[in-house]
């Protein structure tokens, strides 16, 4: 869902210089879809959650976890992603945020499945 994302952050910071204004509306409006398929593929985020913990405790705690830390973050990008949009522009903002999201790519990439889970053991 992350390299989706990365696609996404660009089209919107960049679709209205890659394309004449008419069409710019309807590659966003397209994005606009993309972005809310991100929101379901948190869903397979949770799965895979799933079968990485090795307690169902494990799996309560780490999903718990994840759901504060995404909304503290949620607020506080809100608020400094305003910041950088009137200050800096929509490009850098969306740039910004592509790179989080290879970020997270990378760091999920290093993330190793233990050899003993609650579904496995």
């Amino acid at each position: 869902d992350t390299l989706i994302l990365i696609f996404v952050c660009l089209l919107y910071g960049f679709a209205h210089r890659l394309f004449p204004k008419n069409i710019a509306f309807y590659v966003v409006c397209i994005n606009f879809v993309l972005d809310s398929v991100i929101s379901l593929a948190s869903m397979a985020t949770n799965v895979y959650v799933r079968d990485l913990s090795s307690s169902r405790e494990e799996l309560t705690a780490t999903l718990t976890t994840g759901i504060s830390v995404n909304h503290l973050i949620s607020v506080m990008i809100a608020l400094l992603g305003g910041y950088i949009w009137k200050t800096l522009g929509i490009e850098v903002l969306f740039t910004l945020s592509a790179v989080l999201g290879l970020l997270n790519s990378i760091f999920a990439a290093t993330i190793k499945k233990p050899e003993s889970t609650m579904f496995n053991a």
